[in-house]
C-alpha cells in the first residue's frame, strides 16, 4: 500500500548503466529531472532484476521501471498504463570480439550462452525452444564467463551493454527483441494521474534535448512521436 496519497513506490530493477542502486543510473536521471517538475513524491525501491519483477507482480509497488510489454502480457492491456519512454533497447547475441557475429539463433544450440535471470522474459519466444541459457545476475558476469571461455556467447540489451562493446561482437541486423523502455504502472486513477503529468514532462526533456545530454554515449535515438 502506498504510504501516502502523493507517494509513489516504484520497483527499480538493477540494469547496467541504467538503473543503478544509487540512482546514478541514466534513465533514472532522466526520471528524477522529469518527476520534479510534477509535484508528485516517489519513493524508489532498489531490487535484483527478478525479484523487482515479482515485488510489482505481487501488488507491493505502484510501479516499476520498465517491463511493459512483459506485464501488459502477463495482467492484460487494460490493467497496465506506462509512461512516455525513458529510452529505446534492443536484445542482440554477443560473442567475443575475435569470434564471428551469430546471425542464426539456431547456431546457439551447440554452444554455451548467457543471460541475465528475467531478461528472458523478452527474448526467449525468438530463440528455438531447446535453447539452453546459463542464467546469471549480471551483464559483467556474462563478460566475465565469455573472458574466461565458460560461455561462448551472451544475450544482452542495448544500451545497456554499450560501453562494452568495443571488446564485443554482434550483428546490428539481428536483434531479438526491440522495445521502449518506461515506467509501467498498474491501471487505476491515480497512477494514471501520476503516469499522465510525468510524461508531459518527459516529452518536453527529449523534445529539449535533455536525454541525449543525460545519456551521453549510452543514447539511442527514437521518434518523439512514440505514444
Amino acid at each position: 500500500m502506498r504510504a501516502s496519497a502523493e507517494e509513489i513506490r516504484i520497483a527499480v530493477p538493477a540494469i547496467t548503466n541504467l538503473l543503478e542502486e544509487d540512482q546514478s543510473g541514466t534513465y533514472q536521471r532522466i526520471f528524477n529531472s522529469a518527476v520534479s517538475e510534477t509535484g508528485y513524491s516517489v519513493k524508489q525501491l532498489f531490487f535484483p532484476y527478478q525479484r523487482a519483477l515479482n515485488v510489482f507482480q505481487q501488488g507491493n509497488v505502484d510501479c516499476i521501471f520498465s517491463f511493459t510489454d512483459v506485464m501488459e502480457e502477463r495482467f492484460g492491456k487494460e490493467s497496465i498504463i506506462s509512461s512516455f519512454p525513458l529510452g529505446a533497447f534492443a536484445y542482440f547475441i554477443f560473442t567475443a570480439k575475435n569470434s564471428p557475429a551469430i546471425t542464426d539463433v539456431n547456431s546457439l544450440l551447440k554452444m554455451r550462452v548467457g543471460g541475465v535471470i528475467g531478461h528472458e522474459n523478452y527474448y526467449k519466444s525468438a530463440l528455438h525452444v531447446k535453447t539452453k541459457l546459463f542464467m546469471v545476475n549480471s551483464d559483467e558476469q556474462n563478460l566475465q564467463m565469455l573472458k574466461l571461455g565458460r560461455i561462448q556467447a551472451f544475450i544482452a540489451a542495448i544500451p545497456d551493454i554499450l560501453p562494452y562493446t568495443n571488446d564485443l561482437n554482434y550483428s546490428p541486423e539481428h536483434a531479438l527483441f526491440t522495445g521502449y523502455d518506461r515506467l509501467t504502472c498498474f491501471n487505476n486513477p491515480e497512477n494514471k494521474r501520476f503516469v499522465d503529468t510525468l510524461s508531459t514532462q518527459l516529452k518536453k526533456l527529449k523534445s529539449e534535448g535533455v536525454y541525449q545530454q543525460i545519456s551521453g554515449k549510452l543514447y539511442v535515438d527514437f521518434d518523439e512521436s512514440e505514444p
